[in-house]
């Protein structure tokens, strides 16, 4: 342990540099203007990757949850660490302290150093390297150590390792304790216990929502990939059906090539019937007299008798009066050999058809004949 007068040199120490900071700082320029305060500037930032702090010269009477509430007046304070002796337990009356904002470490330097607390000057400064000891594995021991040490040693470190982390785990679980009491947030056993009790109980209630969601979600997919299965089912039957009525409809085509085939080569010609012409549209004469209804207008009057300009005359003619009557046809001149009057033929060139021809045709297509 430091001595009162080395301890007492440290606090005036901090006081000096303090104090020349402010003067450096906060000094008027040559305008008389005074300066601003820079914390980057100040001797402060060397400590600035470190949030704790050293308080020396306590009052050993004072408790972990104590000295918390004494510096929780520069920042929340996060961890209190007071050494104590392994012998009495009793404080060894100094504390390292982490506050929660690293700032907090500034304003603590500069107002608790050097206070007076139960009739004793405190020390308070930055702390650059502390690091609370923390459990260790007992089966990590490097190889260079186990390598020097019997078996019989090497399993007495392995003990010490386990008692020294037990020891940890109930300093740390009593500081927390204490820490709690001084906040006035500790608990007791029963409430500790009712709360054990309720997150048990929410965890069973939250595996049950969990289970449910996870038993939901599966339904879900498997409907999913069914319905995914049953479209894939459903393409693949079209695709199939597709590509058999291909396969068979090249067949026909390969088949009827092969038929023509034969047929070119046997001197025969493969007769197809040609197909029946549209109906036919317009009116009677302007459709013959049409460039393009020369053959709709024959198969109209193949089908009719050819006597549709007949009817339109004869309808013609009794529009136009009761007494008008009409004019007599010439006969024909009788052959000079006395035989019968030979058919009438259609010429050359002529869009009329006879009926000779009309009967010859409708003969052909499986018609029954015109009356004469």
């Amino acid at each position: 342990l430091a001595r009162p007068h080395d301890a007492m040199n440290r606090v005036k120490e901090v006081e000096r540099i303090n104090r020349r900071e402010v003067e450096t700082q906060l000094a008027s320029n040559t305008r008389g203007d005074a300066g601003s305060w820079d914390v980057s500037k100040s001797w402060h930032a060397t400590y600035s990757d470190s949030a704790y702090v050293y308080v020396g010269g306590l009052p050993y009477e004072l408790s972990e949850g104590d000295v918390a509430t004494v510096m929780a007046q520069w920042g929340d304070i996060v961890d209190v660490n007071m050494p104590r002796d392994k012998g009495t337990g009793k404080p060894k009356g100094f504390a390292f302290i982490c506050y929660e904002d690293q700032r907090s470490t500034v304003l603590a330097v500069d107002n608790f150093n050097g206070a007076k607390l139960l009739g004793r000057t405190v020390r308070c400064d930055h702390c650059r390297d502390f690091r609370e000891e923390q459990a260790k594995d007992p089966d990590a021991i490097p190889d260079h150590v186990a390598r020097k040490l019997s078996e019989k040693e090497l399993e007495q470190r392995k003990r010490e390792i386990v008692e020294r982390n037990a020891e940890l785990k109930a300093h740390a679980a009593e500081k927390e304790q204490r820490f709690a009491e001084a906040r006035g947030t500790a608990t007791t056993a029963g409430e500790r216990e009712e709360a054990a009790v309720r997150a048990s109980l929410l965890g069973d209630k939250e595996r049950a929502a969990n289970a449910k969601r996870r038993t939901h979600i599966e339904e879900v997919l498997s409907r999913r990939k069914a319905g995914a299965q049953a479209e894939l089912a459903l393409e693949a039957r079209k695709k199939a059906e597709w590509e058999e009525r291909k396969r068979q409809r090249d067949a026909d085509e390969a088949a009827g090539r092969r038929d023509r085939d034969a047929d070119k080569r046997s001197g025969r010609e493969h007769f197809a019937p040609p197909p029946p012409p549209p109906p036919r549209r317009g009116g009677g004469a302007d459709a013959v007299e049409g460039g393009g209804g020369g053959s709709a207008a024959a198969f109209d009057r193949m089908m009719s008798g050819g006597g549709g300009e007949r009817k339109k005359k004869r309808k013609k003619e009794r529009g136009a009066g009761l007494f008008k009557q009409a004019p007599q046809a010439e006969a024909p001149a009788e052959p000079a050999g006395g035989g019968a009057a030979p058919a009438e033929r259609k010429r050359m060139g002529e869009e009329s058809m006879s009926v000779d021809e009309t009967n010859a045709m409708r003969e052909q297509l499986g018609l029954k004949p015109l009356r004469s």
